[in-house]
């Protein structure tokens, strides 16, 4: 935003024109993360680590460990992508935190609908304490890995689109630097009509940049589960 707002201020200190002011601190804001890949490959990681987490999880609570000590000692194997919310996980069941809330208030901060299938079961496993938690929870691994591997090739797809946006993006600015130096084509922009035409153009030209993010984000569903109670609420959620 800082950026944006000193990018808007310079441009307008330079041309006098609001719209182009207005219109370059949007751009520094909005389309840097638009052409970055970490986003994707960030929650990635985070599902192959959660896959190779639950397949531990299940060999610990097979070795006469119950779920609750199996979750709070699985802070120590987890892998990096997500020790830190299954640390925060680990403190709250330490602190003697409601297993149900603390599995969904895990849940929301993972933030995939994958990792709320995980979540689910466990949440189920405290109910019922029942036997099967061990298979289910490699069964669901399988599933993570295999989603995995999806989620990788279909990344590796758009990472074409994300270098088309690079040089659509890096021409208009080259186009737009040229433009504006030469008085005798910007000149006409100086008039209100001028600025009108303007912001409808750079209108068009977001519209376009914002269809083509579309693409290039990987919609992965809608979460299904969420914290009943603030977390706030949940023992130990200050840690």
């Amino acid at each position: 935003m800082v950026a944006g707002a000193v990018a808007a201020l310079a441009v307008f200190l330079v041309s006098g024109w609001p719209v182009a002011a207005v219109a370059a601190g949007a751009g520094v804001y909005a389309v840097p993360p638009m052409l970055s890949g970490r986003g994707p490959q960030s929650r990635i990681a985070r599902l192959d680590a959660l896959a190779q987490w639950s397949r531990r999880l299940a060999e610990m609570i097979g070795a006469s460990r119950g779920l609750e000590q199996a979750l709070a000692d699985s802070a120590r194997i987890a892998p990096e992508a997500i020790r830190g919310p299954v640390t925060v996980l680990a403190r709250r069941l330490n602190n003697h935190a409601n297993p149900e809330q603390s599995l969904r208030a895990f849940a929301d901060e993972l933030d995939d609908p994958i990792a709320d299938l995980i979540a689910c079961a466990l949440v189920l496993a405290a109910r019922r304490r029942g036997p099967g938690t061990r298979e289910a929870l490699r069964l669901l691994a399988d599933a993570v890995e295999q989603e995995v591997l999806v989620r990788r090739d279909v990344e590796a797809e758009r990472a074409g689109l994300r270098t088309t946006l690079i040089v659509i993006v890096g021409s208009v600015m080259a186009l737009s630097v040229l433009f504006a130096s030469s008085q005798t084509l910007a000149a006409p922009y100086g008039t209100a009509l001028g600025q009108t035409v303007l912001a409808v153009v750079a209108a068009i030209y977001g519209a376009g940049l914002w269809w083509m993010r579309r693409l290039v984000v990987l919609s992965t569903g809608a979460r299904f589960m969420h914290t009943t109670h603030p977390t706030s609420a949940v023992p130990g959620a200050e840690l």
